[in-house]
């Protein structure tokens, strides 16, 4: 699937092409889209086909995605996503500790009943600094200018 995500002055525009041809489309909330950017690093580096993208990718929606009663219906991944993504926003804020980041994690993931990841220090370094690496991208572009990403499912 064909990721471009679009500066629009202080906000940001989502694009997902399907490889059916469909498409979602969504705006995004102001600034760096970070969440969006963290659910990418996260959903590749840990695999996760059933993810916020993974889940685009076979034709939900975004505001779907955006309903937390959805997404307990999409499986355990799903919510293992959602976790990962805002656990690297942590780490990339300076809240959490990469070394801390697995502890955060399988707490609320302990909570939601959800099974427990994997997370070495070292990937969640590697990953953090991808996630840096994309928001600097993201912020170098000029108003209309988008980042291209790839997500494929039949990758992981």
């Amino acid at each position: 699937m064909d990721i471009a995500i679009t500066k629009r002055g202080h906000r940001a525009q989502l694009r997902c092409l399907r490889a059916d041809g469909t498409q979602e489309r969504a705006d995004l909330g102001p600034q760096v889209p970070h969440h969006d950017l963290a659910h990418f690093v996260a959903e590749r580096r840990w695999a996760l086909r059933g993810g916020f993208f993974g889940n685009i990718a076979r034709g939900c929606s975004v505001a779907q995605l955006s309903d937390p009663q959805f997404i307990v219906t999409r499986g355990p991944q799903a919510l293992q996503a959602e976790v990962l993504a805002r656990g690297l926003q942590s780490v990339a804020s300076g809240a959490c500790a990469p070394s801390d980041f697995g502890a955060l994690v399988n707490t609320e993931l302990a909570h939601w009943r959800t099974p427990l990841i994997e997370a070495p220090v070292a990937m969640v370094e590697e990953a953090s600094g991808e996630l840096a690496q994309l928001a600097g991208r993201y912020r170098a572009l000029g108003d209309g200018e988008s980042l291209m990403l790839q997500f494929a499912l039949e990758d992981l």
